[in-house]
């Protein structure tokens, strides 16, 4: 696993190659392989396997690649979610059911596309149909161009901090990312404690703001106590007004927060100091 800016990217290609267009996903594959992009790795096989949830569980970003018996030409692009349901015949599964299996075992669940390629012929032959190479070339030239596109978003943002904000507030977080991306940080939001802690895992923040009252009277503080057992070292800061944490007892020390904002919001000081606990000039 190759792990980059707000993590790696999985292409993963599959059919049979020696079905004739049946194998678009593969071949896909190895043709955007030759790019040797460090932040993307490449997978291929016949068919998908739930052992693949494995490997996949570790990315932020799949694109699956396989050939379509029907549908747009030259290829179609569709979001992936976890199935509700995880249906495979003996081994075989389809990109949903893995999904689920990645939310459901290991707790993750990246951002997955599957890019149909349209086939034409699908009898026992090595050789693509020369409708379904031209669609081949078409789909591999705009994957190539999201890759190129996602790397220089790479080498823009490399020296960029990333602020969670966890609040059920949607206007003060609306304000505070208003603020923070203003001053040049990038910004992740989460409404609850538990969406929180998984947008953690996916974007890897730098340092962490979260309320003390959501869904529960002390959420804030057991969303720190869990960001700190699952080995975040950066920053955690609490959001509070002046009242609760003085009826509440809260004390920063003791919990391994760097500090406690007081609301309303002084936003000066809110980007002052996370300026100077990260060090962005």
């Amino acid at each position: 696993m190759k792990y980059t800016y707000k993590g790696g990217i999985l292409i993963y290609g599959y059919g049979n190659p020696g079905r004739q267009d049946d194998g678009l996903g593969p071949l896909a594959t190895d043709e955007i392989q030759k790019l040797r992009l460090p932040f993307v790795d490449t997978d291929e096989n016949y068919q998908l396997q739930i052992e693949d949830a494995i490997d996949i569980a570790k990315y932020d970003i799949v694109i699956f690649v396989d050939a379509a018996v029907e549908g747009k030409e030259p290829f179609s692009v569709r979001k992936v979610e976890p199935s509700d349901k995880i249906t495979f015949t003996t081994h075989a599964v389809d990109p949903g059911s893995i999904l689920a299996i990645c939310k459901d075992t290991f707790d993750k669940e990246p951002d997955a596309w599957l890019i149909g390629i349209r086939g034409y012929g699908f009898e026992f032959d090595g050789v693509l149909t020369a409708r379904a190479r031209e669609n081949w070339k078409k789909a591999v030239e705009f994957v190539t161009l999201l890759l190129l596109e996602y790397k220089e978003r790479v080498m823009e943002n490399a020296g960029q901090k990333t602020v969670l904000i966890i609040d059920d507030d949607a206007d003060l977080r609306a304000a505070m990312r208003i603020v923070l991306e203003a001053s040049g940080f990038s910004v992740g939001e989460a409404a609850e404690g538990e969406e929180g802690l998984k947008i953690a895992e996916r974007i890897k923040p730098d340092a962490v703001i979260v309320d003390l009252m959501m869904e529960t009277i002390d959420a804030g503080s057991k969303v720190s106590s869990a960001l700190s057992e699952r080995g975040f070292e950066g920053p955690i800061y609490l959001l509070s007004s002046a009242g609760d944490t003085v009826r509440l007892n809260i004390d920063a020390q003791k919990l391994g927060l760097a500090g406690i904002f007081q609301k309303p919001i002084d936003h000066k000081i809110l980007v002052s100091t996370l300026k100077k606990q990260l060090k962005v000039h």
